[in-house]
């Protein structure tokens, strides 16, 4: 391992304006915010997420929901597991047997149901604290392809 001294003269302090860090820092206060107004509801927003769009789209291939959430496929399956267990979701086979289907049981859609207040109530504070612009900003990062 090299050891720093006193000829490296690599600006470290550059890495104090990192663009990842700032992301997710800015990611993980505004899903405690969500949490924090859903968790009467006995619902984490992560989970709100995946559930309503099976409720929008209806039963998809992991891998296609994954890509709609912008997740790798195995972050996701981590998080269908608890969903699978209070039955808000089914995961079956689809055509392909290596494919799994994610669709949401009735059980789910009244899970969104119950929440949903608590979300749009979540939704208008963070839009009131991010304001037109921050808004603006964090659907145009959501929508580039950084890849």
């Amino acid at each position: 391992m090299k050891q720093l001294n006193e000829t490296d003269s690599t600006d470290y302090m550059a890495a104090a304006g990192c663009f990842c860090l700032a992301s997710r820092q800015a990611a993980r206060k505004i899903t405690r915010l969500y949490d924090s107004y859903m968790q009467e509801a006995g619902i984490r927003v992560t989970q709100f997420t995946i559930l309503s769009q099976l409720m929008l789209r209806g039963e998809l291939p992991i891998g296609r929901l994954a890509g709609i959430l912008g997740m790798e496929r195995t972050t996701l399956t981590r998080n269908l597991a608890p969903l699978e267990e209070q039955k808000w979701i089914s995961i079956k086979a689809g055509d392909d047997p290596r494919a799994r289907m994610i669709g949401i049981t009735g059980q789910g859609r009244s899970a969104v149901r119950r929440s949903f207040p608590y979300w749009s109530k979540a939704q208008a504070h963070i839009g009131k604290l991010l304001g037109a612009d921050g808004q603006a900003a964090l659907k145009l990062l959501g929508s580039r392809n950084l890849e």
